[in-house]
């Protein structure tokens, strides 16, 4: 990471142009060579990648050399943001860190039992990590959003979102619409495709919030058809994915 330096902010900006974060998984990876291709065509596509540690973390690691350098080759107006998900103990988190990542994505509050939740945030905030750990109550989302010390994340992801569905979630947000609240990013992850994601982000939109969907059907065909890290399945892909998606516009 020698001569990088992360900013939350600019991963901030690239979620919110985005809008879509490609979460990737052991169906789509299996060499270190196929993560570095399949993130770098992501971020080509207009997408911000997400790699999970349902990986083999060995892997991963590996896999960083090549992704690093890519990044630090990626032009200012189009950064490659590197992102990693299922992060789910600090152990995981310190890992992530230390690997050089830009994003840390959780599918609860990473700490568990080993701390609160704001840790996550104090920890990711002192190396510019930008932090979304995940909610599914009213009550996990007050803990994060409702806070008088500071430390409220980057994003908020909402996991599993299939279980409140996109009107559920629209809901969960309803009791919290606060002028101090507009624009906070909301990342609602699982069972969130291409019919589903306009209707999660119209009921996102509505509270005020900034909806960017974490979802894994931009590769669907790399799983179905069993090709991890082929690069003409892995654009096929994408580009089947953007012609079936059709964002929610208030207009």
């Amino acid at each position: 990471m020698a001569g990088y330096a992360r900013d939350r902010a600019r991963v901030d900006k690239a979620l919110r142009s985005s809008g879509v974060v490609v979460v990737m998984n052991r169906d789509h990876v299996k060499k270190p060579e196929d993560l570095v291709t399949t993130m770098w065509e992501v971020c080509q596509a207009g997408y911000v990648a997400e790699c999970t540690f349902r990986i083999d973390a060995a892997l991963i690691e590996e896999a960083m050399q090549g992704l690093t350098k890519r990044r630090s080759e990626a032009p200012a107006d189009k950064p490659f943001v590197l992102g990693v998900g299922s992060v789910i103990n600090p152990k995981e988190l310190e890992a992530a860190i230390e690997m050089g990542f830009d994003m840390v994505v959780a599918p609860a509050n990473v700490m568990g039992g080993y701390g609160e939740g704001k840790e996550f945030v104090r920890i990711t905030r002192e190396a510019d990590v930008f932090s979304a750990p995940a909610i599914l109550s009213p009550t996990e989302l007050q803990y994060f959003i409702e806070r008088d010390d500071g430390l409220e994340p980057d994003a908020i992801k909402v996991f599993p979102a299939g279980v409140h569905g996109p009107s559920g979630i629209g809901a969960l947000l309803a009791p919290y619409v606060r002028d101090r609240h507009n624009g906070r990013m909301l990342m609602p992850t699982g069972g969130v495709n291409y019919e589903t994601g306009p209707q999660f982000q119209e009921h996102i939109s509505k509270r005020g919030w900034t909806p960017v969907l974490g979802m894994s059907s931009p590769l669907a065909l790399v799983g179905k058809r069993k090709k991890p890290g082929d690069l003409d399945t892995i654009r096929e892909s994408l580009a089947d994915f953007k012609a079936n998606f059709k964002p929610y516009s208030a207009a």
